[in-house]
C-alpha cells in the first residue's frame, strides 16, 4: 500500500500559522500532516490518523488552534489518551451498573471528546455536554451524529458564570481538564453553581488539573519552581522562558496565563469553592474497585510498576500519608472525586 507521502493530498488547507494536509489511507481513514509556517512552533504532534470525515476535519481546522489540531483528534480517537483517563477514573469508584439510568454533566466539554467517550462507555447514562463556545458545541453535535450516539446532548452556556436554563440536576458531574482553566473568580462562582445542580449523594469528578504546588509546572510553561513565585515574577519568566507554549505565552498577560492553566489547583481549593455558601458538605472518596484501596493505589496503578518498583511503592506510601493527614495527593495532576453529603 502506498504511504501518505506517495499519494496526492485529498485537501490542503492553508492558514496563517501553517498548512494542514489531508492524505488518504485505507478506506474510511485519512492522515493529517501539519506543516507550520514557523518550524519552531510547539506542537504535541504534527501527524495523526483518523476516521473522521473530511468535512468534519475541515470544521476542526477552522475552529481549533493549528498547533493543537492533532492533539484534539487524539483526544477523540486515541484509546490510550483521554478515553483511558476517563474510564480509569469512572470505574475505579463505581461499577457500570451504578451509572445506569443516571444523568451526567460534562462541564466545559469543548468539541465533545470527553462527552462522546463517556456516552460510548456508559450507554445507559444520559450525558449532557455544556460549553460556552457555540461553534464548538456545533462541532460536538456533528460528531455525535457521526458516531450515532443517542444518549448524549450538548448545550451552550449563556455566559461564563451560568449554566443553560432548565438544565436540571445531575447524579454525576465531570470536569476533565477544565478546573485549571477557570480564573479565580470563575472558580468561586461556577463551582458552587455546579454543586447546586448535583443531587444529594451525587458526585463530581475532577481530573487532569495540575497540582498547584508541584515543583515542575508541566502544563503551561514546562518550567521548574515557577509555582512558588509571586504572580509578577511568574508572568515574566513564563513569557520569556517557557519550554512549552512559548509562542502563545510570550503575548499573554497574567489573566491569559491563568486561563491557560498556569496555577492548577488543590483538593482543598476545590472543596472550598464547591461548598461556598452551601449547607451541603463534600467528602473526598477513595477508589475501592479493581483491587484498589485508596488514591495512592490509584496513582500507582497508572504507572509502569515493573520499572523502579521499590521507589514507586515508597512514593505511594508517602502519598498515602499525605492523603490521610492533609487530604491531598501531591501527584503532578490532581485526580479527585468528591461526594455531596448533607
Amino acid at each position: 500500500m502506498a504511504t501518505s507521502a506517495e499519494l496526492p493530498a485529498l485537501r490542503s488547507i492553508r492558514r496563517e500559522t501553517g498548512t494542514v494536509q489531508i492524505f488518504p489511507l485505507e478506506p474510511n481513514r485519512v492522515r493529517i500532516v501539519l506543516e507550520p509556517a514557523n518550524p519552531d512552533l510547539y506542537t504535541l504532534a504534527r501527524t495523526c490518523d483518523t476516521s473522521l470525515p473530511v468535512e468534519i476535519i475541515e470544521s476542526l481546522v477552522e475552529e481549533l488552534e493549528f498547533a493543537w489540531l492533532c492533539d484534539h483528534i487524539a483526544r477523540l480517537e486515541d484509546p490510550t489518551y483521554v478515553a483511558e483517563i476517563l474510564k480509569r477514573q469512572l470505574f475505579a469508584y463505581f461499577g457500570p451498573e451504578q451509572y445506569a439510568g443516571k444523568r451526567l454533566l460534562d462541564f466545559g466539554c469543548g468539541i465533545g471528546a470527553s462527552s462522546l467517550i463517556m456516552a460510548e462507555c456508559l450507554p445507559d447514562t444520559e450525558i449532557v455536554g455544556v460549553e460556552l463556545d457555540a461553534n464548538r458545541v456545533a462541532i460536538a453535535r456533528r460528531l455525535a451524529r457521526f458516531k450515532d450516539l443517542k444518549n448524549i446532548s450538548f448545550r451552550v452556556s449563556p455566559t461564563p458564570d451560568a449554566l443553560p436554563p432548565g438544565i436540571g440536576t445531575f447524579d454525576f458531574v465531570m470536569l476533565s481538564a477544565v478546573y485549571e482553566h477557570l480564573l479565580p473568580e470563575e472558580r468561586r462562582t461556577l463551582m458552587p453553581l455546579l454543586w447546586a445542580h448535583i443531587v444529594r449523594e451525587g458526585v463530581i469528578f475532577i481530573n487532569q488539573t495540575p497540582f498547584r504546588w508541584s515543583p515542575h509546572e508541566h502544563h503551561s510553561t514546562g518550567l521548574w519552581f515557577i509555582n512558588y513565585l509571586p504572580a509578577f515574577a511568574a508572568m515574566r519568566l513564563a513569557r520569556r522562558f517557557s519550554v512549552v507554549c512559548r509562542e502563545t505565552n510570550r503575548n499573554l498577560d497574567w489573566n491569559g496565563l491563568l486561563r491557560h492553566g498556569i496555577r492548577g489547583g488543590t483538593e482543598r481549593d476545590m472543596l472550598r469553592n464547591l461548598c461556598y455558601g452551601s449547607a451541603a458538605k463534600g467528602v473526598i472518596l477513595q477508589p475501592t474497585r479493581n483491587g484498589l484501596r485508596d488514591r495512592a493505589d490509584y496513582w500507582l496503578s497508572g504507572t509502569n510498576r515493573h520499572r523502579r518498583r521499590l521507589l514507586k511503592n515508597s512514593i505511594a506510601g508517602l502519598f498515602r500519608v499525605f492523603d490521610r493527614t492533609l487530604k491531598i495527593i501531591t501527584t503532578p495532576n490532581v485526580d479527585v472525586v468528591i461526594r455531596k453529603i448533607g
